[in-house]
Order: structure tokens, then sequence, then C-alpha cells
């Protein structure tokens, strides 16, 4: 895959298919035990691409109730705890800014905004859009996801895989 930005880039404003799309996550015990993945599903969320990267955009919208770590136990004690879904029903992802292969913006869970930083680790043109993946670790405190003090470590890794198509 091509992980130049600047490569085939053809302006135009993107769409999520969110079928073909996936952010999974790590989180371990508190003291570095039992690593857990899940996923979360992506429902939703646009690209757009101009001439100038400054300008591009990015928006994602996650379903806190599809939390799915293959333990029915611990899947409804996060979406109800830790996320709060019943709630906060989305977790939400909008950019504020594009630097070569890195977007920074703003992360809405629980209803507290923090800011996040996505590493690009791969991009590539799929003929009538892109697929793109990218890391982020998230301070789960800092993001307003509280529970679990003592039990869940703070740091939590995230992966996207999404791929795009022109609307």
């Amino acid at each position: 895959m091509n992980t130049e930005l600047s490569t085939e880039i053809r302006p135009g404003t993107y769409t999520i298919d969110s079928s073909r799309s996936t952010c999974t996550l790590v989180v371990t015990h508190a003291f570095g035990l039992m690593p857990v993945n899940a996923t979360v599903a992506i429902s939703g969320g646009t690209v757009t691409l101009t001439t100038d990267p400054a300008r591009y955009t990015a928006s994602a919208t996650l379903e806190a109730a599809s939390f799915r770590s293959g333990s029915r136990q611990r899947d409804r004690d996060v979406t109800k705890r830790f996320f709060n879904a019943a709630r906060y029903p989305q977790i939400a992802f909008r950019s504020i800014g594009f630097n070569d292969r890195r977007i920074t913006g703003v992360l809405s869970v629980r209803g507290t905004n923090s800011p996040v930083t996505l590493d690009i680790t791969s991009w590539a043109s799929t003929g009538n859009g892109y697929r793109a993946s990218a890391t982020t670790e998230i301070d789960r405190i800092t993001a307003g996801v509280k529970a679990g003090r003592g039990m869940v470590a703070r740091k939590v890794l995230f992966t996207l895989e999404v791929v795009v198509s022109a609307s």
C-alpha cells in the first residue's frame, strides 16, 4: 500500500463505507495483564480532499453499543458502565488539521471532547475512493471514560481501517 498522501489525490467528498470499515481497540488490565481486543462499528463519516492538504477534513461516527470483545458480560459492562451507550450512543471524531500523515482532531466520548492525533499508516487508491489505516493511543480518562479505575489501564490503542467512496 502506498503511504504517500500526495499520490493520486482526487479532490472531492468521500463517504465512509461502514460495511468495509472497522475500528479495533486493545486495552490491558491496569497491571499489564490480559490484553482485550475488541471492535466498535463505524456507522458513518466523510473525508473531504481538496487541492490544498491544509483544507482536508474528516469525520467519523462509531456506535458505542456495538463494542464486541468475545465476552457477552464484558461487552454489556463496557457499553453500560464505560461508554454509557444508553445516554451517549455515539462516539464521534472530527478533524481540525492534517499534516502529512497525521490527522489532529477532537474525539467526543460520553459528552467529553478530548484532543487526538491519528497516525496514518497506509493509504491507497481503490478506484472510486481510498483505503486508509490509522492508529492512535487514547488516554481513556481524558476522553471521559472513568469507570474501571484500578482494573483497566488508562491507555487504549485504536486502529482504524477505513474505506471511503466518492459521494
